[in-house]
């Protein structure tokens, strides 16, 4: 799990990639991961899921923990999903999908174009 700093052209956002799985073992990293981003200061947060193998009821719920994070600081959170149906498919089937910007990838997700927004 990393949290590094992203620019394309002329935005900058933070960004929280995490590999692997996303359960009750692994939620308070994920957690400390989100509020190191948000404590970055930038406009934009990114999490990248491309690479999750498990999105558990525990990584949903940090997902939308991080949303409430994002509104009460006026931050926008965008979520990469790519292809990643194991990522997609829960968060479509609660209805999650529907409160967070998710994106095919990094660029678009910096950039917040939504010509490539992920459905």
């Amino acid at each position: 799990m990393t949290v590094s700093r992203r620019g394309h052209g002329g935005q900058e956002a933070v960004v929280v990639r995490i590999a692997g799985e996303i359960a009750g073992e692994t939620s308070g990293q994920v957690r400390a991961a989100y509020a190191d981003a948000f404590a970055a200061g930038l406009p934009t947060v990114v999490v990248d899921l491309t690479e999750v193998t498990l999105l558990a009821s525990y990584g949903i719920a940090d997902l939308l923990l991080a949303r409430r994070t994002a509104t009460a600081t006026g931050t926008a959170l965008r979520v990469v999903v790519g292809e990643n149906t194991r990522v997609r498919r829960p968060l479509q089937l609660t209805g999650v999908a529907d409160h967070l910007g998710l994106c095919r990838d990094l660029d678009e997700a910096v950039t917040g174009d939504p010509a490539t927004r992920a459905s």
